[in-house]
C-alpha cells in the first residue's frame, strides 16, 4: 500500500469537497505530482462504497500502468483491450478511449457505460474522451486529471463538460520539497517563428511551416554540437517535429559515436537501422543499453523513466501542454541527477510559455483565436430562465438550456417596441414617433430632421427628447453634444 504524500492527501480532500457540488471537475496536478496514485486511492474509496469505476486514457502504454497502480492499492482492475469482447465484471476497469469508442455502437457496451458511477479521465485536456459524456448516466461523477487543463483553437471547451477546477500543488513547491528536480534551462539557436502561420484547427503553429524552420543539416548538427557541449554523457530524451528530423538527428548522434535510437508512430519503426519495436526499444532504454532516445511526439505523456537527465526540445509550440509534458519526462528525482535536470530548448519556447517552474492560472474556457489564452466568460442568466452556467462571451445560444443572448440590436428593437406599446392609447409623442420610424428603417438624421421640420419653434427641445430613444449603429446612446453638429451640418443644409 503506497502512502500518500501530504499534498496528494490534500488534493483528494479538495476533490471530495468539490465533487458533490459540481458533479464534473478537473483535478490539476503538475507532471510528477503522482496523479495516478491519487486517482488509484479515489478508486479504492469509491469501490468501498460499492461504486463502479472506469479509468480512461488515450495511450496504450498508460492503460496497463493505470491498472497496475490500482492493483497496488488493492483495487482489482480489468484491462479493456482491443481483444476484450465481454464487458467487465470487476468494480474497476481501465481502458483506452479509442477502444471504448469502437464499442459504443454495441448494446451491451452502451449499457455497461450507463452503470459507471465514477468516470476518471486521465490527461483530460485531450479531446479523445469527449464522446463518453454522451454515454454516461447524468448522475455519474466525472474527475478529469491533467497537469495542464487547457485546450486550443477549435477544440471543445473544457467548460462544456466540467464545472470546476481543483488545483494541486505548484511545481515550485514540489521542487522545494524535493519531489521534483530543479531545471537548468539553455535556449539555443532558435529559429524565428514570426512568419509562421497559426493553425486554428490544431491550435498551434502550422506543422508544415514549422518543420521547414527545423529542416536543415546545420540545425541537426547544431543540436548535437550543443548537446556535446552542455549535456554529454547524460541520459537524454529528444523531442522532434517531423519524422525526417527525428531520423536525421539520430543518425548524427550515431555518426559521432553515441548510441542513439528513435521512435516514430507507424509500422516502419522496426525496419529501420536505428529503431525497432516500440516496447523493446523502451525496455532497452530503461536498461541503459543506449542513452539517447529521439522521438516524434509519442513520449510526451505516461512515460516515466526517472533517470533521464536531459530533455531536448527540437520544436516550437504555442501549446503549454506539449511544452510542460515534454519537460516533465526529465523532471523526476533520481540518485544520478543531483536534484537537477538539463533543458535544451532549441525552439525558444520558454519565451512564449514561461519557465518550467512558473506558477500558472488555469481556466475552463479558452480563446479560439491565435495564441489561445483564457476566454472572457458570461453567465447564462437564471433570472431570465437561463441555467446559470458559465459560457464564453461570444456564445449567442447556451448549449445547455438553449437560452438566446440577444444582440445589442435585438435588445434595442425590444426597447423601441416597448416604447410604442406603452403609448398605444396616446396620440403621437416625440418618443413614439422616433421609435416607429426607427423600426421602419429610417436613419437617425432623417428622423431628427423630420421632427425638427414638424416643430420649427422648438427644434432643440424636440431633438433632445428624440435622442433619448435613438441609438447609434454601434448601440451607443446619442449624446446631447451631437446637437451642435446636427444643427450646423444637417439641419442647416436641409433648410437650404
Amino acid at each position: 500500500m503506497i502512502k500518500l504524500r501530504d499534498y496528494q492527501d490534500k488534493l483528494i480532500s479538495d476533490i471530495r469537497y468539490s465533487l458533490p457540488k459540481n458533479k464534473r471537475i478537473i483535478a490539476q496536478a503538475t507532471t510528477g505530482a503522482g496523479k495516478t496514485v491519487v486517482f488509484a486511492h479515489i478508486a479504492k474509496m469509491a469501490m468501498q462504497k460499492n461504486s463502479n469505476i472506469l479509468i480512461v486514457c488515450h495511450r496504450t502504454e498508460v492503460v496497463t500502468q493505470n491498472a497496475k497502480e490500482c492493483e497496488n492499492v488493492g483495487v482489482e482492475t480489468t484491462i479493456i483491450s482491443p481483444k476484450t469482447k465481454k464487458t467487465p465484471t470487476t468494480k474497476c476497469s481501465s481502458a483506452m478511449a479509442q477502444t471504448l469508442l469502437r464499442r459504443t455502437e454495441k448494446k451491451e457496451w452502451a449499457e455497461y457505460l450507463k452503470t459507471i458511477d465514477i468516470l476518471i479521465i486521465d490527461e483530460a485536456h485531450d479531446c479523445s474522451s469527449n464522446f463518453l459524456f454522451e454515454h454516461i448516466k447524468p448522475e455519474c461523477f466525472v474527475i478529469g486529471f491533467t497537469a495542464t487543463p487547457v485546450r486550443y483553437g477549435n477544440q471543445r471547451q473544457l467548460g462544456y463538460d466540467y464545472n470546476d477546477i481543483v488545483t494541486g500543488p505548484s511545481t515550485q513547491l514540489l521542487i522545494d520539497k524535493g519531489f521534483l528536480c530543479k531545471c537548468r534551462l539553455f535556449s539555443l539557436d532558435a529559429p524565428k517563428m514570426d512568419d509562421v502561420e497559426y493553425d486554428y484547427g490544431r491550435g498551434d503553429f502550422s506543422l508544415s511551416q514549422m518543420a521547414q524552420k527545423f529542416k536543415s543539416k546545420p540545425r541537426y548538427v547544431g543540436t548535437v554540437d550543443n548537446w556535446e557541449r552542455i549535456a554529454k554523457g547524460t541520459k537524454t530524451i529528444v523531442f522532434c517535429c517531423t519524422s525526417e528530423q527525428t531520423i536525421e538527428i539520430t543518425k548524427e548522434f550515431n555518426a559521432r559515436g553515441y548510441n542513439a535510437r528513435y521512435l516514430l508512430s507507424g509500422n516502419f519503426d522496426e525496419e529501420e537501422e536505428y529503431s525497432g519495436k516500440r516496447q523493446k526499444t523502451l525496455e532497452d532504454f530503461a536498461d541503459n543499453k543506449f542513452d539517447i532516445l529521439v522521438n516524434l511526439g509519442i513520449l510526451t505523456a505516461g512515460f516515466n523513466q526517472k533517470d533521464i537527465k536531459t530533455c531536448v526540445l527540437c520544436y516550437s509550440t504555442t501549446s503549454i501542454t506539449k511544452y510542460l509534458q515534454s519537460i516533465g519526462r526529465a523532471s523526476r528525482p533520481h540518485p544520478s541527477k543531483n536534484g537537477e535536470f538539463l533543458l535544451l530548448d532549441m525552439g525558444a519556447n520558454f519565451e512564449r510559455l514561461g519557465r518550467y517552474e512558473d506558477d500558472r492560472k488555469w481556466h475552463l474556457f479558452h480563446n479560439t483565436g491565435k495564441g489561445g489564452g483564457p476566454a472572457p466568460v458570461k453567465e447564462c442568466p437564471i433570472d431570465k430562465k437561463g441555467c446559470g452556467r458559465l459560457l464564453p462571451i461570444q456564445v449567442q445560444d447556451c448549449p445547455f438550456c438553449g437560452y438566446h443572448f440577444p444582440t445589442k440590436q435585438e435588445e434595442y428593437q425590444v426597447e423601441l417596441q416597448e416604447i410604442l406599446a406603452k403609448n398605444e392609447e396616446e396620440p403621437d409623442t416625440i418618443e413614439k414617433y422616433a421609435a416607429r420610424k426607427k423600426l421602419q428603417g429610417w436613419s437617425n438624421p432623417r428622423i431628427l430632421a423630420s421632427l425638427c421640420a414638424k416643430n420649427p419653434n422648438s427644434q432643440k427641445d424636440v431633438f433632445m427628447k428624440a435622442i433619448k430613444v435613438l441609438n447609434t449603429n454601434h448601440g451607443a446612446k446619442i449624446t446631447p453634444q451631437y446637437w451642435h453638429f446636427f444643427s450646423k451640418n444637417i439641419l442647416h443644409k436641409s433648410k437650404k
